[in-house]
């Protein structure tokens, strides 16, 4: 993948689950890394794996029924 976008960037567009885990791989080199970068990385390869292994269903058009509609109603006078 493209060296010049961030690892975490990488991980986000990684196209399978063996790049992400190779991506986590590289990310164990980088000991100059905050723990809290360190957490980024590995929610994001958690998010992005999800994603890989249960795809997001394709839309299906809403169907063509119409639904009557609700009219305002009107207040009763005293």
């Amino acid at each position: 993948m493209n060296n010049t976008i961030g690892l975490r960037e990488q991980i986000k567009h990684a196209q399978s689950e063996k790049e992400v885990s190779e991506l986590l791989l590289k990310s164990k080199s980088y000991e100059w890394a905050s723990e809290f970068t360190k957490r980024a990385w590995k929610s994001t390869a958690k998010s992005r794996l999800a994603e890989l292994s249960n795809p997001v269903p394709t839309q299906v058009a809403p169907s063509n029924t119409t639904q009557p509609k609700k009219t305002a109603k009107k207040l009763k006078k005293k």
